[in-house]
């Protein structure tokens, strides 16, 4: 398998654009990335709201209920 890096301005739509594709087409790129960025977490998690995995909580309480690793 071959590899590439890119860098690119993290501000500019088009390349988002792109990378948003490049991403999406997982059964044809493997991507890795090497250090993560507010940027990386913030794809990761729009990818999690739309594949459905999250936790809903009714309060706060119930918040730390389901994230506390004690309860």
């Amino acid at each position: 398998m071959a590899t590439i890096t890119l860098e690119y301005n993290a501000r500019n739509d088009v390349a988002n654009k792109i990378i948003d594709i490049i991403i999406a087409m997982d059964n044809v790129f493997r991507v890795k990335t090497h250090k993560t960025s507010s940027i990386t977490l913030t794809r990761k998690a729009i990818q999690d709201v739309e594949k459905g995995n999250l936790t809903t909580c009714e309060s706060y309480e119930d918040y730390l209920k389901q994230t506390s690793q004690y309860a």
